[in-house]
């Protein structure tokens, strides 16, 4: 039997009351946060007329931080409830961007085993098979909200600086393999090493040449 639970998932601030429990151990709340250091090389596909291409991009590296009392200078309000605004204040002060929940609406909670609260992304999606809890993370929805936090300004357009390291990282990464090229499996995989590379420093000079406009392109491709 497979039972569906992504219907049920309230937004953080609602109670879900009446509704079956999903069988899955509590867990805390939480946020995300970036550090304008940390990117994800990404690749697009958009359609233009009949033709399909390829859009290499950096993504905002965006991070779940749990709000576990007495963990990261969380406080304790009582039992398993915490209030992270500290935590927080130092984060930003640091020059992380905080993205809380009540601002942009990421996390459902779901009714849980011993009578608890599971929190989770909106993108994690549960259903329960053979009494398993399955669970599947939506990455190209996920990957389109980290776009619109760039695309609305909520973070900046990475610096040429950061982006250089990453590509300056993945150059190294080929010469592990260059004595073995003769054999076949390896050549490709040399190949794609490559034109990784070159991808990268195609996404760095896009960024660099169009800016915002280069990340709407993919967002509205």
């Amino acid at each position: 039997m497979t039972n569906q639970f992504t219907e049920m998932a309230q937004p953080w601030s609602m109670a879900a009351p009446g509704v079956q429990n999903l069988p899955i151990n509590p867990n805390h709340p939480f946020y995300y946060r970036h550090w304008p250091a940390t990117w994800n090389y990404k690749m697009f596909e958009i359609t233009k007329g009949k033709k399909t291409l390829e859009c290499p991009v950096f993504l905002p590296s965006v991070d779940m931080e749990r709000v576990v009392p007495g963990v990261n200078g969380v406080h304790q309000i009582r039992n398993e409830i915490g209030d992270a605004s500290s935590r927080m204040g130092k984060l930003r002060a640091q020059g992380h961007i905080i993205l809380e929940p009540t601002d942009y609406d990421y996390m459902r909670v779901y009714p849980a085993k011993y009578g608890g609260k599971h929190h989770a992304p909106k993108w994690q999606n549960f259903r329960v098979l053979a009494g398993q809890v399955i669970s599947k993370f939506d990455m190209e929805n996920f990957d389109q909200w980290r776009l619109e936090l760039v695309v609305n300004g909520i973070i900046a357009l990475p610096d040429p600086h950061f982006l250089e390291l990453y590509i300056i990282e993945a150059r190294k990464h080929p010469g592990r393999l260059i004595p073995s090229q003769h054999l076949t499996e390896v050549k490709r995989e040399l190949d794609q090493m490559y034109k990784k590379i070159r991808d990268m420093e195609m996404a760095m000079a896009k960024i660099e040449a169009s800016g915002i406009s280069y990340y709407e392109e993919i967002l509205n491709g």
